[in-house]
């Protein structure tokens, strides 16, 4: 969220909009925050303090943008209510706060907008914004060395359970075996506290055989670098929902993969299943399927003149 947010606020700034990014502290002082005190349009990314807001003396709009998927917010609620953490969830309290009271709603999905919009009385509109990348960066690096397999293939998603790499880890020895030659998995990003259940499986299914796996973050340089640099990129994020890293993906001419429904995706497989989704891998990665006629990805440009327009609507 703080990486999205900072790429629109540069973006609003190179089409002359005075945008500041603002990262909230709880415990500063309100006065380190002079600087935003008179803005015209507060943004709430995840949240803005309810103290900073009340402080203010001059009229303002605030608009919150909602960036996680409406269903994984959901679910990581009921599991804090259910492990017997004190008072409820902040996620998901945050979003009914911010469908009561925020003056206009962002989501970048159009699918998000349907349920967000359900949620909301008649006066209240949630406008579906275009996601963008920022293309001068996110572009393929020339020369940049091969990774090891044929193909090669990434993911490196944020392994919450919308999108953790379980299906792809239970199917990849089958795909392994099946397609010719030798392919490899680049799994970057499975964070430690995951350990203790992931490497028990790819150990003992033969994941790990076949597969680079670390914890390793990949930065935005290196990230640019490995995805020019490796063939495939499988990003399943449930519900065919596309995101930023299929995009930077997409960007940098990667052959991508996700679930149905992601209109970006180079290749659809379906979800459910583990056996019908490794012969479906093993398809794409054989060569045996067309790839589809993807939809363009939007600039970061694109994203800040949406912004901009809903702004004028709300003067």
């Amino acid at each position: 969220m703080h990486r999205v947010a900072e790429a629109i606020s540069l973006a609003e700034r190179a089409i002359g909009i005075d945008s500041t990014l603002v990262n909230y502290d709880s415990s500063a002082p309100l006065s380190t925050y002079d600087n935003v005190r008179n803005a015209d349009i507060h943004i709430a990314h995840t949240h803005v303090r309810d103290d900073f807001l009340n402080s203010l003396t001059t009229p303002y709009k605030l608009i919150w943008v909602s960036h996680g998927t409406p269903e994984h917010v959901f679910q990581g609620a009921v599991e804090a209510g259910q492990s017997g953490a004190y008072g409820h969830a902040d996620g998901w309290m945050l979003a009914q706060h911010w469908l009561r009271t925020a003056h206009a709603i962002v989501t970048f999905w159009p699918r998000h907008q349907y349920i967000w919009q359900s949620m909301c009385d008649k006066r209240t509109g949630v406008s579906c914004v275009p996601l963008g990348v920022d293309k001068s960066f996110w572009k393929p690096i020339p020369n940049s060395p091969p990774y090891v397999g044929n193909p090669s293939v990434l993911s490196c998603e944020n392994p919450h359970y919308i999108k953790w790499p379980l299906d792809l880890l239970l199917a990849w020895p089958e795909v392994a075996r099946s397609v010719p030659g030798a392919p490899c998995l680049h799994l970057a990003y499975l964070t430690q506290n995951l350990h203790r259940w992931f490497f028990p499986l790819v150990n003992r299914n033969g994941s790990s055989y076949t597969s680079y796996i670390t914890t390793y973050p990949l930065q935005p340089e290196s990230l640019r670098g490995t995805m020019s640099g490796i063939n495939f990129f499988v990003g399943l994020v449930r519900y065919g929902d596309f995101n930023m890293l299929s995009h930077q993906a997409n960007a940098c001419g990667m052959k991508t993969i996700s679930y149905h429904g992601n209109e970006y995706s180079d290749f659809w497989i379906h979800e459910g299943d583990q056996r019908n989704l490794a012969q479906e891998l093993t398809a794409i990665l054989s060569g045996a399927v067309k790839p589809r006629a993807k939809s363009p990805i939007p600039d970061i440009s694109d994203t800040a003149k949406a912004m901009s327009s809903l702004y004028s609507s709300l003067s």
